[in-house]
This record gives C-alpha cells, structure tokens and sequence, in this order.
C-alpha cells in the first residue's frame, strides 16, 4: 500500500507497503502508550477491509450481513483479530531485532493460515493462474485469513533485511518494508514522522 493519507475512516494513514504490515499499525503508536486503537469493535475491521480494497464489495457486504445476523460471531472475530494483530506484531519485531521467530507467534500465524488455504481455490486467469476466494466458504474470519496469506507471503518471498520499524522516540514505532533502491528508507514517512524529528533536531540545534 502505497502512502496515502487523509483516507476515510477508520484508519488515516496506510505506510506499511504491505497488508499484513498496514494491519499490524491499525494502533497509534507503537513507540510510545498507543493513543488510539483504529480497530475498536469489528464494524471498524469492515470499514478497514474495504479501505484497503480486501475483498469485492458484495463479498463485503456479505460478511456485513454475517455480522448483523450473527453478533456474538463478529465480537469473538474481532477479538480473534486484535489477538492476530498483537501476534504478528511480536514476530516481526523480533525479525527486526534480528532475534529468532518467536515459536508461539509463529505456530500461532501458521494456524490461521492453514485455514486460509482452505477458503481459496485455483482458478485460470487472462495472466495464467492464480488464488481466488471461495465466496461459498467465506466467514467472519476472511479478514484474518487475508492478513495472514499477507504475512506468510512477506515471510517467504521477501527480503526481511528490508523489514524496519519507525524509530522512536520521534517516530510512531510503525511497521514498513522498505523498498527504496537502497534501502535507506528510516521512518514510516517524511512527512509523517520523519519531518517532524527534522523539525525537533532543528529546534534542539537552535535553542528554540
């Protein structure tokens, strides 16, 4: 996802460059106590999924259904999304710190992707073949299933040095894969983050 910002609600900004990232920063901020949490009940998740473009709009408006006939079903999802977020969180910082995956985040993700799999289908398109959505199979689950098809995809065809956190204290602790030609990218973006500690080191230099 490219930088984007000033989008509807419910998530403003989208830096990660990947979903499974962008998902991950649905808390503001992760350096410092968050200040917000932009995924607060599951209509927020809906509104996140189609910000993002996850699923046709009828497959949207599917699960919107799903949610309103079943809502004990969409809170236990949206806790089971939050506990994604939260996992995924944890592993790829410790990528980031260059320290091993952790086993339980990583058993963790690898279940949810296992039933991933099992809700998508081989189908033949006009580039030659690809995945596709089983709508006759699709739950409340789908956003997360989404999110880790995401992740296993950065995981295992990426280059993960290219995987980096906004620093803090000045930046907001996002998670972005970098994908500058040199990978020289530091925060989630300048005109975020990066401006705003150019700002203060100005200050700071100046006495103002």
């Amino acid at each position: 996802m490219s930088e984007t910002g000033g989008r509807a609600w419910p998530v403003p900004f989208f830096f990660g460059g990947r979903l499974c990232l962008d998902f991950v920063n649905t808390v503001n901020s992760r350096s410092r106590p968050a200040t917000r949490d932009y995924l607060p009940d599951w209509a927020a998740v809906l509104g996140w999924c189609r910000q993002t473009s996850l699923f046709e709009p009828s497959l949207i408006a599917h699960l919107e259904k799903e949610s309103a006939d079943h809502p004990v079903r969409a809170a236990e999802a949206h806790a089971r999304a939050l506990g994604l977020r939260d996992t995924l969180y944890g592993l790829f910082r410790a990528l980031i710190d260059g320290a091993q995956a952790p086993a339980a985040e990583l058993a963790a993700l690898d279940e949810v992707l296992r039933a991933a799999r099992q809700r998508q289908i081989l189908v033949e398109t006009e580039r030659g073949f690809g995945w596709r959505w089983d709508a006759a199979r699709l739950d409340l689950m789908a956003p997360l299933h989404a999110v880790a098809l995401s992740a296993g995809a950065m995981l295992t065809g990426d280059d993960l040095r290219r995987l980096k956190e906004c620093p803090g204290p000045d930046g907001c602790g996002w998670l972005f894969f970098d994908e500058t030609r040199n990978a020289s990218r530091r925060w989630c973006s300048m005109d975020h983050c990066g401006g705003t500690a150019k700002a203060r080191r100005y200050a700071a230099r100046h006495g103002s």
